[in-house]
């Protein structure tokens, strides 16, 4: 008896002809079901598959090919592979097609470039095609493995999109230490054209002196793999085009791209930040020469002047008069408030570069402290409102500035008495400290 194997007769035959065993039309087997097993197997495989002849005609194609491109059940048949290219590449492809029938070997179609497939409707869409040739006693066959990859070239559209676009610079670099994409970013702040960077080794965005050891670096890195910052603890630069060396800041994540997994550089040119920080330094060392100059200068004619107010006082005699008596008294406090006033210009200057060590403070300690040394006038009280916990803090700095605003309250006060309140209250990341008067 006669049986019908679906879904085609052509791809029965196809594979029967491959197979080397024998079938009637249609499907009807002779010895054995292997080529209506095989038929079925190609019909039901998840991946488009097409068989052309030697002519380029359609001899059998899969439901999955059919509703990729659109066409229904078994009328792609007999009808030529162009129909399946967009019109503009059918004549080339004819070329390229009796090319590899001329010489047919296993391999993957279009490598290097993205391949576009033509639905029935007219829409084109990228495509990934794999090429194997059947040869048998009929010529040679060609079986074509077709997958759909639009899902994966927008995911891919959209990484380009978001990695071109960033304001950071960003390099991608595979396993072999070679630049696969660079951003416009980073190559502009190097002095590059991105493409002019795509395909060259790493090493020559590095200082000549840095190459040797960075191969073994990034194959540390590339062992662990996790997402860090590059070089902790040292000054990281890069090599610009005119040769000049760049400050730079560099997170280094693992990434998978175009099926591979690769380094992804982050990069941040930090040249102003370095420029603003020596500026900083160079600052803080002017002032600090300042306050120590001003210490010795201005604090020797002060202690000279109040010794003349003592030996004047000594001079008058007993009883001076109550008038000059008390312009004397007053000389002696400005004397002092000028002598305190230069010893707080030279502390603020010490301020962060006496005590770098963090230690758990307390400010109700840090307070009290500060009375045990300069208690508060009589007629003056102080309350506290410490919401915090102890915290890890450079103490001295801590108890300069506090000493400071608390002798600050009392001096500038109005009225002979007064209250003060010290608060601290955290905020964020922060701990917020105020100190109020009611001057």
């Amino acid at each position: 008896p006669r049986r019908r194997i679906e879904p085609s007769c052509d791809a029965d035959h196809a594979l029967s002809a491959q197979s080397g065993v024998e079938s009637d039309t249609c499907g009807v087997q002779r010895d054995g079901d292997a080529p209506s097993l095989l038929a079925r197997a190609f019909d039901a495989a998840p991946n488009g598959f097409i068989i052309i002849d030697e002519a380029g005609v359609v001899v059998a194609a899969n439901s999955e090919l059919e509703r990729m491109f659109g066409f229904e059940r078994g009328s792609l048949a007999g009808q030529q592979v162009e129909t399946l290219i967009p019109a503009g590449l059918r004549e080339s492809h004819a070329t390229l097609r009796r090319q590899f029938i001329a010489h047919p070997e296993p391999r993957a179609m279009g490598a290097g470039r993205i391949l576009y497939g033509r639905r029935s409707d007219g829409q084109e869409f990228p495509v990934e095609i794999g090429l194997n040739p059947l040869p048998g006693p009929q010529g040679t066959l060609v079986l074509a493995s077709v997958v759909d990859i639009s899902e994966r070239i927008e995911l891919e559209w959209a990484f380009r999109g978001l990695f071109d676009g960033s304001p950071y610079g960003l390099v991608l670099v595979d396993d072999d230490g070679t630049i696969v994409m660079v951003n416009r970013e980073l190559a502009e702040s190097l002095g590059y054209q991105p493409a002019a960077l795509a395909g060259r080794p790493l090493h020559c965005l590095l200082p000549e002196r840095h190459r040797a050891v960075h191969g073994a670096l990034m194959a540390g890195y590339r062992s662990s793999g996790e997402a860090r910052m590059m070089g902790q603890g040292r000054d990281l630069t890069a090599l610009h085009s005119d040769g000049t060396e760049l400050p730079v800041e560099i997170g280094l994540s693992r990434v998978r791209w175009q099926r591979r997994t690769m380094t992804l550089a982050a990069v941040s040119d930090i040249s102003i930040r370095k420029r603003l920080e020596l500026e900083l330094r160079h600052a803080n060392d002017h002032l600090q020469e300042f306050t120590y100059v001003a210490s010795h200068d201005l604090r020797s004619p002060l202690r000279g002047i109040a010794d003349l107010v003592e030996w004047i006082v000594a001079d008058l005699g007993d009883p001076p008069p109550p008038e000059v008596i008390r312009n004397l008294t007053r000389i002696s406090d400005r004397v002092e408030r000028m002598e305190n006033l230069i010893g707080d210009l030279l502390s603020y200057a010490r301020t962060g570069s006496d005590e770098t060590t963090l230690t758990l403070v307390d400010i109700r300690d840090v307070v009290h402290d500060i009375l045990e040394i300069q208690p508060l006038p009589a007629g003056f009280d102080i309350e506290l409102g410490i919401d915090v916990e102890p915290f890890q803090a450079t103490r001295t700095p801590l108890e300069t500035a506090l000493r400071n605003l608390l002798g600050n309250a009392i001096g500038h006060h109005d009225r002979s008495s007064g209250r003060l309140r010290v608060e601290a209250r955290p905020d964020d990341r922060f701990c917020e400290i105020s100190v109020i008067d009611d001057g």
